[in-house]
């Protein structure tokens, strides 16, 4: 009887071991975080670090989604308030924006506001539907999909490459 026991213990081993390399392969490491009462994601590899938001610099006359700069290991760092950047309307309840997420890639770096960072968990790629016509989302060029209990993941690389991040004057 022990073994049996132990030859389909074996068996599981090895069955679970396929199933996570499957989903390693096939999967996308996801930062969920709240703004307004909306769920969203990015991928975890542009995000470089999570604080806890402090208040900004102003910077005069930069557009209104830059609310400012602050100092960070000897780099002046720009926050951008994604709530006006994607264009979210605001909501009549004032919420607390509680975090601030660090986007960095080899060409740019900037902190976004955002009201709270829920967790980070792996998905199967296979979860991320992309965006038909019928959704009227602002800045859809800048969202990888939606998951099919509403969160809507955006595009990191294309957020850290949007030319509009760049204030020149």
């Amino acid at each position: 009887m022990n073994n049996v026991r132990n030859t389909l213990r074996q068996r599981a081993i090895k069955a679970a071991k396929k199933l996570e390399n499957t989903e390693i392969i096939d999967g996308i490491e996801l930062i969920y975080f709240r703004i307004e009462s909306e769920t969203y994601a990015i991928e975890a590899g542009v995000v470089s670090e999570v604080h806890k938001y402090k208040e900004p610099t102003p910077v005069p006359f930069t557009p209104a989604y830059i609310q400012g700069v602050f100092h960070m290991r000897g780099n002046f760092v720009s926050l951008v308030n994604l709530k006006i950047f994607l264009g979210i309307p605001e909501q009549n309840e004032k919420v607390a924006t509680l975090c601030i997420l660090f986007l960095s890639d080899e060409n740019m770096e900037f902190g976004v506001a955002v009201d709270e960072v829920i967790e980070q968990k792996r998905v199967s790629k296979k979860e991320i539907q992309t965006l038909t016509a019928g959704f009227d989302l602002p800045r859809a060029d800048l969202i990888l999909g939606v998951m099919e209990n509403g969160v809507i993941v955006l595009d990191g690389k294309k957020l850290l490459a949007d030319p509009t991040m760049i204030v020149h004057k």
